[in-house]
C-alpha cells in the first residue's frame, strides 16, 4: 500500500516529517506550503556583508538537541561573542548603570530564574508575580544597599522586557509560574550561531544537501512541495473511510489518507473555528484556546562601518520616569518597548534590536521608514557624545501581522493553567472509528518540553511522521505466529486492563511477552453487552456496560487514549441525581435533598483530613464518623419538621457509599484511610462517558497490543515461583504449560482469595497473604430495565 500523505507547512517540523517519510520510503507524499519559499519561522535572508535570520537565530544548548546533534560533526556552529551578561545598561538620560551595579542585578536575576525557580512548581501564580516578590526581597539586603531605588526598578523594567522576548509574552504576568517549568534547556552552549551561513543551514541537513546539494541520499524537497498554497479547510472523516479533503484559498483541492499539520499555532487560534469540518473536538480545543503565543520581532540595521567600540556588544534600554511618561503620550509610543540593540555575529556592521508583545505588534503597523526613524532616535537618545550616522539599509519583521503565523512562538500562559491543557493534548490526532489517525498535529507548541524552538520542532515532526511509519508497519508485516511460545520473559496472567496497561508498556521493550486470558474476550470487570433493537427504530439495541462504565477523570493515560481514538462523548453523567421517592410515593423537595447533599459531603471530605494529616486518633469507621457528625448538626442545619426526611436521605447516601465503595457496610470502611484515594487533584464528580461502550477502549488497547499476543480460555491453575532455574511455570487447567523470566498477575482480589491456598507453589509470603486477606473486596451489581418506549 502506497498512503496519500500531506503535509501542510514546509517549516521546521514540516520538512521533518516529511524527510523523514521519504527517507522511509513513502514518497506518495504533497507539502502544502502558503508562503513562497521553505522554513516557516526560519527565515535566513541576505542583509549586511552576508546574512541575518528574521526568525529562529540560534542553536540552543547541546545535550539532547537534535540541531545540535545534527550539525556539530559538519562544524556548522560558532560561540555567540555576545553575552547578555555584559551588556551595558544606559539610562535614557544617557547615564551609564556602573557595572558592578549591572553585574549585580543581572546576577539577581539570574539567581531567581536559576537557584530559586524550583519553588515554581508549588508557586500558584504567575512568573511575574514570583519574581518581583523575589526581587523585592534581594534588594532588601545589604548587599544592595548601594543601588538606588529609581535604577532598580527601571532595570527590572528592562528585564521584564528582556523575558518577555524569550518567553513571547506580553507580560510576565501573563506567563505561568509553574508552567515556566516545564520548558527545559538543554546543558551546554545556549547561543551556538550558524556562522555566516544562517538557520536554513537546518533544512540542507535534513534534506541530506550538507555540504554537498547533490548528495546520493539528498532530498529535493521542493519538487514535493506546492508553495503560495494558503489552506481553507480540512475534511475529515471520523467514519470508517479514512479520506481527508483539504481545500486552499485558491480553491485547489488535494485528498489524502493521512494530513500531517503543522501551522503554527496562532493561524490554529485564529482560524480553527472554520478550519476543521467536522468541529475539533473540546479537548483540541481547550489546548489551542489554552496554550499562548505572543510576538517577538527584531530590528537590523546596517552602517557603513561601526560607530560603536570594537569590544562593544550592545546596549540595553532604561527608561527615567519622565522620558517614560513622554514616551507614552508619543504616537511611537511603542518605542517603549524596544529594549535594546546588540551586535550580530559575522555582521560587522550590523545592529539588532528587539521588541516583543503589544508594542511589537503596533510596531508592525507603523511603516517601516518611521520605525527606522525611531530606532535611529533611540540610539542618539541613549548614546550621548557620539555622532551616529543613518543606517546604510533597515530591515524589520512582522510575523503576527503576516497571516500565516500570527506570532512567533508559544509559551505556558495562565489561561494554560485555568484550563487545564497541555501541549499533550494539541498532539492527539484526529482518528477515525477505526482509531487510524487522519490528521496530525505537529509543530514547537505540540511539544511537552522543548517548545519555542527549532529543535523541539523538528522532533515534533519526526514524531507525527513515525506514528505513520508504525502504523503501517503494525497493519502489514506477517505474522509467522500464530500465538505466544511456551517460553517468553514477561508472561502476564489476565488480560483485564491492569494486564492489558503492562502488555502496552511492554511492547516497545524489547522484551518478549503474553498474556493468558481465562475468559473467551478480553476486558475483565469491563464487559459491553448489546440489548434488544426496538422493533422498526435500530438496526442493533443500545450498548450497556455490565461492569466499568465511566472514566473518572482526565488526569490518566487511559482518557488519553480515549481522546487519541476519538471514544468519548461529550456528555458528562453525574450520580444522585433525579427524584427522591419513599415507598408511600412522596417526593422529597429538591432543596432539602441538596442540603442534606451537601451535609454529608461536607463530613466526608472533613473525614479525609484523618489520612491527609496523619491524625493518631480517628474513629472506628466512616459509618460512625458519618453519623456521629449528621446527627450532631441536623438540629442547626433543619427545621423540626425536615429533620426526619434529612435521616431518610441520609440512609440513602450510606447505602450509596456502600455501592460505591463495594462493601457489605460503612462500618468496614476505615476511617484513617478515607482520604487515601486520589482523584489526581480532580473533582469524583463528573464521570466521563464512552461512545461505544467501554469495551471500545479494551479493543484499542488489544489492537496496540496485537491480537497474537492473547491467549483465551486459558485458566490458572497453579504458578510454581521458586527455584526452578529462575523461571517462573504457569499451568493451566486444560494441561498445558507456560514459563518466564517474569510473571505479571493481575487477578482480581476475588480471585485471589479464593485461590490463596491452591494457587501458589510455595506459597505466597505470610505479608502478601496477610494483605491479600485484610484488604476489602465485595460485590457490585447493576439491574437493566428496557421498556419498548419512554414513559
Amino acid at each position: 500500500m502506497d498512503p496519500r500523505i500531506l503535509v501542510i507547512g514546509a517549516g521546521a517540523a514540516g520538512v521533518a516529517a516529511a524527510t523523514r517519510l521519504i527517507a522511509k520510503g513513502y514518497k506518495n507524499l504533497t507539502i502544502l506550503e502558503a508562503e513562497n519559499r521553505i522554513g516557516g519561522r526560519i527565515h535566513t535572508v541576505p542583509f549586511g556583508a552576508n546574512v541575518v535570520d528574521l526568525g529562529a537565530q540560534w542553536c540552543h544548548g547541546e545535550a539532547n538537541n537534535v540541531c545540535y546533534q545534527l550539525g556539530s560533526k559538519l562544524n556548522v556552529f560558532d560561540s555567540n561573542t555576545a553575552r547578555y551578561e555584559n551588556f551595558e545598561l544606559t539610562k535614557s538620560n544617557g547615564e551609564r548603570v556602573p557595572m558592578e551595579q549591572s553585574e549585580k542585578l543581572m546576577e539577581a536575576m539570574w539567581t531567581i530564574l536559576g537557584t530559586h525557580k524550583n519553588e515554581l512548581s508549588h508557586y500558584r501564580g504567575s512568573l511575574g508575580s514570583f519574581v518581583l516578590e523575589k526581587f523585592r526581597s534581594f534588594l532588601e539586603t545589604p548587599e544592595y544597599g548601594d543601588i538606588d531605588h529609581d535604577t532598580a526598578y527601571q532595570f527590572l523594567e528592562f528585564f521584564h522586557k528582556f523575558e518577555n522576548s524569550i518567553e513571547s509574552s506580553d507580560s510576565w504576568f501573563d506567563t505561568s509560574g509553574p508552567g515556566y517549568l516545564h520548558y527545559w534547556e538543554c546543558d551546554g552552549n545556549p547561543l551556538l550561531n550558524w556562522r555566516d551561513k544562517g538557520y536554513r543551514t537546518i533544512f540542507e541537513i535534513l534534506m541530506q544537501r550538507y555540504p554537498l546539494p547533490i548528495a546520493k541520499d539528498a532530498i529535493n524537497l521542493e519538487e514535493y512541495t506546492h508553495f503560495n498554497k494558503s489552506v481553507a479547510n480540512i475534511c475529515w472523516n471520523s467514519g470508517p473511510d479514512q479520506t481527508v479533503s483539504v481545500r486552499c484559498t485558491d480553491n485547489t483541492v488535494y485528498d489524502a489518507d493521512h494530513v500531517i499539520s503543522t501551522v503554527s499555532h496562532g493561524v490554529l487560534k485564529e482560524r480553527y473555528g472554520t478550519l476543521f469540518t467536522p468541529k475539533l473536538p473540546p479537548i483540541k480545543v481547550n489546548a489551542i484556546q489554552g496554550l499562548s503565543i505572543g510576538t517577538v520581532n527584531k530590528l537590523f540595521l546596517e552602517f557603513d562601518k561601526p560607530f560603536w567600540p570594537k569590544d562593544w556588544q550592545g546596549l540595553s534600554l532604561l527608561w527615567t520616569k519622565s522620558d517614560l511618561e513622554a514616551v507614552r503620550s508619543s504616537k511611537n509610543s511603542w518605542m517603549e518597548d524596544v529594549f535594546g540593540f546588540y551586535t550580530v555575529d559575522y555582521q560587522p556592521n550590523v545592529l539588532c534590536g528587539w521588541i516583543s508583545g503589544k508594542n511589537g505588534r503596533k510596531m508592525e503597523r507603523t511603516s517601516e521608514d518611521e520605525v527606522r526613524k525611531v530606532c535611529m532616535h533611540l540610539l542618539r537618545k541613549f548614546i550621548k557624545n557620539t555622532t551616529i550616522p543613518e543606517p546604510k539599509s533597515f530591515h524589520r519583521t512582522t510575523w503576527y501581522s503576516n497571516p500565516n503565523f500570527r506570532g512567533s512562538y508559544s509559551f505556558r500562559s495562565m489561561t494554560t493553567d485555568l484550563l487545564n491543557t497541555s501541549a499533550e493534548h494539541l498532539a492527539l490526532p484526529l482518528t477515525n472509528s477505526c482509531g487510524i489517525p487522519v490528521v496530525q498535529f505537529a509543530g514547537e507548541a505540540t511539544h511537552s518540553h522543548y517548545y519555542s524552538t527549532v529543535h523541539g520542532a523538528i522532533e515534533t515532526g519526526w514524531r507525527e511522521a513515525d506514528r505513520l511509519v508504525g502504523l503501517y508497519e503494525r497493519l502489514f508485516t506477517t505474522r509467522t505466529e500464530q500465538g505466544p511460545k511456551a517460553y517468553v520473559d514477561v508472561l502476564i496472567l489476565g488480560a483485564g486492563m491492569a494486564g492489558l496497561g503492562a502488555a502496552k508498556a511492554l511492547r516497545t521493550s524489547g522484551k518478549t511477552f503474553a498474556l493468558l486470558e481465562a475468559q473467551s474476550v478480553a476486558g475483565g470487570r469491563i464487559s459491553t453487552v448489546p440489548m434488544k433493537a426496538q422493533a422498526g427504530v435500530d438496526r442493533e439495541g443500545p450498548r450497556i456496560d455490565a461492569g466499568a462504565q465511566w472514566l473518572h477523570g482526565r488526569q490518566n493515560d487511559l482518557h488519553g487514549i480515549a481522546v487519541e481514538n476519538d471514544l468519548l462523548r461529550e456528555e458528562l453523567s453525574e450520580e444522585g441525581l433525579g427524584d427522591y421517592l419513599r415507598d408511600d410515593r412522596y417526593r422529597v423537595d429538591d432543596f432539602l435533598v441538596q442540603k442534606v447533599d451537601f451535609l454529608v459531603g461536607q463530613i466526608l471530605e472533613e473525614c479525609e483530613g484523618f489520612a491527609k494529616k496523619g491524625c493518631e486518633e480517628f474513629p472506628t469507621s466512616v459509618d460512625t464518623y458519618l453519623r456521629e457528625q449528621f446527627e450532631r448538626r441536623i438540629g442547626e442545619t433543619f427545621r423540626q419538621d425536615e429533620q426526619e426526611l434529612a435521616r431518610q436521605l441520609l440512609d440513602w447516601h450510606i447505602r450509596f457509599q456502600i455501592i460505591d465503595n463495594s462493601c457489605m457496610s460503612m462500618k468496614d470502611i476505615s476511617a484513617k484511610l478515607w482520604g487515601s484515594y486520589s482523584f489526581n487533584g480532580e473533582s469524583c464528580q463528573a464521570h466521563i462517558n464512552m461512545k461505544y461502550g467501554f469495551q471500545a477502549l479494551v479493543d484499542c488497547l488489544v489492537d496496540d497490543i496485537g491480537h497474537e499476543k492473547i491467549v483465551f480460555n486459558k485458566e490458572v491453575s497453579e504458578i510454581r515461583w521458586k527455584d526452578l532455574k529462575s523461571r517462573v511455570v504457569v499451568k493451566c487447567s486444560d494441561g498445558t504449560s507456560y514459563s518466564c523470566q517474569h510473571l505479571i498477575v493481575t487477578f482480581s482480589l476475588g480471585v485471589l482469595k479464593a485461590s490463596l491456598n491452591k494457587l501458589f507453589q510455595p506459597a505466597l509470603p505470610k505479608s502478601y497473604r496477610r494483605s491479600i486477606r485484610n484488604i476489602g473486596f465485595g460485590t457490585i451489581d447493576k439491574i437493566f430495565l428496557q421498556f419498548e418506549s419512554a414513559c
